[in-house]
């Protein structure tokens, strides 16, 4: 076997520190250098009075956290309704004009950068030159290279520019990578296929896991037909293998929050449904899953867009009931080979035969949204009244993963609503969380008549921003099963534990005429909250990022740190408005990344600073999965090598880091030695493939040598001969250096003089290498030395 570390320059271990500048607030006020825009003395006197001593003298945090685009900062309604709550204190709230007048000054002077515009360059940070920077939007997009034609418009102009991503936005691999970029942060994919090793696990999920509870306290289950591809293949006569029809009814159904994601991103519509559609989605599989069988229908097709003034109770029926069909077997494999990168459908059977198209040819990805009714007794009768969807927080897979128990009474789910769709964690809350430390009075009864947290002051800060988001669940039960079969009563617990507010109360509060429908009142409430869009732009930026996001800094928290969160938050706030501005399109936040100076940087202009920005930035190790990707780019075909790792496979690609949503909540976002050593071989074999691959098809249909050729003599007898020999070999190591590193680099540079020397090299000694790629086997081996060289480069699993 080919040893690398013989021919290769090793690139000094690390990554490019920061790329990011965390440049500080150009505007300062307090501390003897005040500016003011004129507009806002009257609440920036009343700011330095009041707030400055807990949240800085510049909005950068302290004891009461950062106000640089805080989650109340999203408009001046939501930033007055928190100052008039409790700011500066729950027991001394401001009120009136003056609570206006600071929201104001917030607002406009410390928020100013964060309302507009992302910013496509900030100060003492290089960024990517925009030849490199289509080549990494179209890998991070469309899991690919640019064509020519792409790059040119690309490169034309802003608006050459926008076109260009949003093309990339209309492949399948994107709609699959937008499903796993989610996925990093709901882990619903835990009931998949690939996560619990049989199929009957996601429909024991529905079929069993969810029940009901009637007034005998007898269990019934609520969707009966979930099994329905046996029967269904007798009774219309299909000469068919169940193994296509398996694999896509678990999908569908395990994934279900995560192709509401997909069917807005794919119709390009209004993202606030996410958390406020008063339906869900099915495609075609699961769609018959549960709409097949004697006590069925358990589904309705509706439209969206019906009148839902009085819930969705009044969504009228869909009046177009047509399923997409697969338009020919190629379009179907060509799917299938993106659908395999996150869970390998072969391993169900051949799901590609001819006769899927004969017998059976529906397109799973044409998704319809629909009504669910439960069963409501024994006697399995299917529900006249629908289950009151609110998007994926009323999803029973969501809620199933989220579940709540007898203590923590849908507190959990608070939490999730919180994080997920506001941007809050409500951990963050600062509070005593220490048992042995509270010091509760002497309650006669239990805790769960007399609930301490209702008021004692170490909890009810928590509890009274919680509780009530808590109590909109009431009428689902643990698993997440809507269950209104005693509307008088809570189901599963007493209506009494664990709330800062009674029922009437919390509906006197401001759900009166959605009882047993709470959920879309929260659906609506989030929807509408201006902390809405910084929410789901933080699942954006985190996963095209690979940076978590960082927590309000305190008062004690190092400058690096408190500088990292601003910038982090500026681009946060601001890819947010973009996405509200332009009508919450999920595509407009995903270009407000790929256009920013944070996700573009690739360098500094000064040294010194690498240790402040180390924590912010674009440059991430690649989840394995996206890993895989990168190779099949440029033609390897995926790493798949008998005898080393299989990246189709989940548990090697937990090896080398990657999640499985059940156990392993995150990738992977270092690289270890055993990792570091195993993405060696992978440099080799994979360079054997795409050498042997590339150089086998013609020059035309190649993805990377579409300049160099197989006739290589750098011993020709005139020098224009070897002087045009010589431009050739440089140029394509210059693509290549594009393609895979996503760095372009001169004719005349260090970096391919290093490559071009060890190809000439290996060219005119003809090592034993241990790769065989056929053909010209000299020349090949040349290229297969030089493409293990530039894979071996720790920019490589880098993106």
């Amino acid at each position: 076997m080919f040893n690398s570390s013989s021919l290769l320059t090793v690139i000094k271990a690390g990554m490019l520190s920061a790329v990011i500048l965390l440049s500080a607030c150009s505007q300062q006020y307090g501390d003897g250098e005040e500016r003011t825009s004129g507009n806002h003395e009257a609440g920036q006197k009343i700011y330095a009075e009041q707030c400055a001593s807990c949240h800085g003298p510049n909005g950068d945090g302290g004891s009461g956290g950062a106000l640089i685009a805080c989650s109340s900062c999203g408009s001046q309604e939501s930033l007055v309704a928190k100052i008039e709550k409790d700011m500066p204190s729950a027991a001394n709230p401001m009120r009136g004009q003056s609570a206006a007048d600071v929201a104001a000054f917030v607002l406009a002077e410390l928020n100013s950068s964060t309302s507009g515009s992302v910013a496509r360059s900030l100060p003492g940070v290089g960024t990517m030159d925009p030849e490199e920077a289509v080549y990494k939007i179209a890998f991070e997009l469309a899991g690919r290279l640019p064509t020519e034609q792409e790059v040119e418009t690309f490169l034309s102009d802003l608006e050459g520019e926008k076109q260009v991503v949003y093309g990339f936005m209309e492949s399948d691999y994107f709609y699959e990578r937008l499903k796993d970029l989610f996925n990093d942060k709901l882990l619903t994919d835990r009931f998949r296929k690939e996560n619990t090793g049989s199929t009957n696990s996601i429909r024991n999920l529905y079929g069993n896991t969810f029940r009901r509870r009637d007034s005998n306290n007898d269990l019934y289950t609520i969707l009966p037909d979930l099994n329905w591809d046996d029967d269904f293949r007798s009774e219309n006569e299909l000469d068919i293998s169940g193994n296509y029809l398996e694999y896509f009814t678990t999908e569908a159904l395990a994934r279900k929050p995560l192709l509401f994601v997909e069917y807005l991103a794919r119709n390009n519509r209004d993202f606030r449904e996410l958390v406020s559609g008063k339906y869900t989605v099915v495609n075609r599989f699961s769609f018959e899953a549960f709409n097949n069988g004697d006590n069925g229908p358990n589904v309705k097709l509706v439209d969206p867009d019906s009148d839902d003034s009085n819930g969705a109770l009044d969504l009228a029926d869909a009046d177009d009931i047509e399923w997409k069909e697969w338009s020919s077997q190629q379009e179907l494999l060509d799917y299938i080979d993106v659908v395999a990168l996150y869970e390998n459908p072969t391993r169900n059977g051949d799901v590609s035969q001819n006769y899927i198209l004969d017998e059976f040819p529906y397109d799973p990805r044409d998704l319809k949204p629909v009504q669910m009714y439960y069963n409501t007794d024994a006697s399995m009768t299917p529900s006249t009244r629908g289950v009151p969807h609110s998007g994926i927080i009323t999803d029973e897979v969501l809620l199933n993963k989220y579940t709540a128990t007898e203590t923590n009474m849908h507190r959990n789910r608070a939490w999730m609503v919180y994080w997920f769709f506001a941007g809050k964690d409500l951990l963050a809350i600062e509070g005593n969380r220490v048992l042995e430390d509270l010091e509760f009075e002497d309650f006669s009864n239990s805790v769960g008549i007399d609930d301490p947290t209702a008021s004692n002051p170490d909890c009810i800060l928590c509890h009274e921003i919680m509780d009530p988001v808590a109590k909109a669940f009431q009428n689902y039960d643990l698993d997440g099963v809507y269950d209104i079969s005693n509307p008088d009563e809570v189901p599963y617990h007493d209506d009494t534990i664990g709330w800062g507010l009674s029922k009437s109360e919390f509906q006197s509060g401001g759900v009166n005429g959605y009882n047993t429908r709470e959920l879309q009142w929260l659906g609506e409430q989030v929807a509408s909250d201006g902390a809405y869009p910084k929410g789901i732009a933080q699942i954006v930026v985190s996963g095209m990022t690979g940076q978590p996001i960082l927590g309000q800094p305190g008062e004690d928290s190092p400058e690096a740190y408190r500088r990292a969160y601003q910038m982090q938050s500026r681009l946060i706030q601001s890819a947010a408005g973009e996405f509200a501005g332009g009508g919450f399109n999920i595509k407009d936040l995903i270009y407000a990344v790929t256009k920013s100076a944070y996700f573009r940087s690739d360098s500094l202009f000064y040294d010194g600073v690498s240790e402040e920005y180390e924590q912010v930035g674009s440059i991430r190790y690649l989840p394995p999965q996206l890993l895989n990707q990168k190779l099949r780019a440029l033609n390897s075909g995926g790493w798949n090598t008998p005898g080393s790792l299989n990246l189709y496979s989940l548990n090697d690609r937990k090896f080398l880091g990657g999640k499985d949503s059940i156990d392993v909540f995150e990738d992977s976002d270092s690289v270890s030695g055993i990792v570091s050593a195993i993405t060696e071989r992978m440099a080799v074999d994979e360079s054997c493939d795409i050498v042997r691959n590339e150089f086998n098809s013609p020059i035309e249909d190649r993805l990377l040598f579409t300049i160099a050729d197989e006739n290589v003599d750098l011993s020709a007898p005139t020098a224009a001969g070897r002087l045009a020999q010589l431009k050739v070999i440089r140029k394509q190591i210059a693509r290549l250096h594009l393609a895979a590193l996503h760095q372009k680099v001169d004719f005349d540079s260090e970096e391919v003089d290093i490559a071009y020397e060890l190809f000439v090299n290996v060219l005119e000694d003809d090592p034993s290498l241990g790769c065989g790629t056929g053909g010209n086997s000299r020349v090949r081996k040349a290229w297969f030395a030089v493409m293990t060289y530039i894979l071996s480069d720790y920019r490589f699993i880098y993106s």
